[in-house]
């Protein structure tokens, strides 16, 4: 059976380039198509497989997806996916979604599974008057092309809901982190940790949120450190100590990190709240905000947000020390990569597509 891979970006590593990594393990010749590549961007077996992008890889220069730069040439989306046609030699088409990409052109014939691990629309409000004017247009042409695959994966049962009225054939495909990456610690070293300092998700801050919360944290002598990709605080790093800001980091430096912290931030609205998931897995209790996705994912032990604004720092501080973190760990264990590796190759076993 002949497989490709499409996504909407592969510019930086992110929870996508990891779904994707784990298909390439199962198919050793699938080939990728992407909307936008920067090249040696990701390490790793993604950069050693053949890669096709339309022509907004020249166009599109930022270094993490879906931010200013792509929303303003969003427009140009839907006919660079028409231009970029999957071969009619090709048997499956498994396209890992933000939104986008389910729309790349293929021949008919050609059998294609879209997993929408998240859907960016939800989370952005239009900046620009570009924006404005194509925004309705954007959106028609992206639910017209989901509704074009053969099945549609979604990553919780809520979306299932949603997704049932619009397309025929929605399955819920849990998704996954690399949990070895993030153990919970034995209990003599989680003793040695700190404890009393809080991490920050700095990826899902935006400038002014993150501007609010540090003067906050000040203001209750809390201490933080950022972790994650954090170019868009440059500002605010220059005003602030940079020993705070832990960066984009491997997960043999994040793991050790997220289990010292006393509790983990996450502002993350959209989407697997993965880094809120490697942060319980170390034992680490996490807020996420009350409206986000993240909730249908993990609701137990040690995960605040849904009673608990940040209008009370101190007490959601002395709180986040008052949790199990063997039951804290427990909750992501179902969603171990081995589980979802076997699970996506049951799904696909059962197709028997080879033409």
């Amino acid at each position: 059976m002949k497989v490709v891979v499409s996504c909407d970006a592969l510019v930086a590593r992110n929870a996508t380039i990891e779904v994707i990594e784990n298909i390439l393990g199962l198919y050793e010749e699938a080939e990728l198509y992407t909307i936008v590549h920067h090249e040696g961007k990701i390490l790793g077996p993604v950069e050693q497989r053949r890669i096709q992008s339309t022509y907004l890889t020249n166009m599109i220069t930022e270094e993490l997806p879906f931010g200013d730069e792509w929303w303003k040439k969003a427009m140009l989306i839907p006919g660079a996916c028409k231009n970029l046609t999957i071969p009619c030699s090709v048997d499956l088409l498994i396209n890992i979604s933000s939104g986008f990409s389910q729309g790349f052109a293929r021949c008919e014939g050609v059998y294609q599974i879209t997993y929408l691990t998240e859907n960016k629309f939800l989370e952005r409000k239009p900046k620009f008057w570009r924006e404005k004017i194509f925004r309705a247009y954007l959106e028609n042409w992206a639910s017209k092309s989901m509704k074009q695959a053969n099945e549609l994966w979604v990553t919780h049962e809520k979306a299932r809901e949603f997704w049932a009225e619009r397309h025929p054939n929605v399955k819920v495909m849990s998704p996954f982190f690399k949990a070895t990456d993030f153990p919970l610690f034995p209990e003599a070293t989680r003793k040695a940790f700190p404890k009393d300092f809080l991490c920050l998700d700095a990826e899902s801050l935006k400038k002014d949120q993150a501007e609010k919360l540090v003067k906050s944290l000040k203001a209750d002598n809390i201490k933080f450190k950022f972790v994650g990709h954090d170019d868009h605080l440059q500002s605010l790093k220059k005003d602030e100590d940079e020993s705070n800001f832990y960066g984009s980091r491997c997960a043999g430096e994040l793991a050790p990190l997220l289990a010292a912290c006393r509790g983990f931030l996450s502002f993350q609205h959209v989407g697997f709240p993965v880094r809120a998931v490697e942060a319980l897995s170390t034992g680490t209790p996490v807020w996420m905000p009350k409206e986000s996705e993240g909730h249908q994912f993990v609701t137990g032990e040690g995960v605040l947000g849904k009673e608990e604004s940040l209008g009370d720092l101190p007490g959601l501080f002395e709180k986040m020390a008052g949790f199990d973190p063997k039951k804290v760990h427990g909750q992501t264990n179902k969603f171990h990569e081995i589980k979802f590796r076997a699970e996506l190759k049951r799904r696909i076993d059962k197709l028997e597509l080879s033409k």
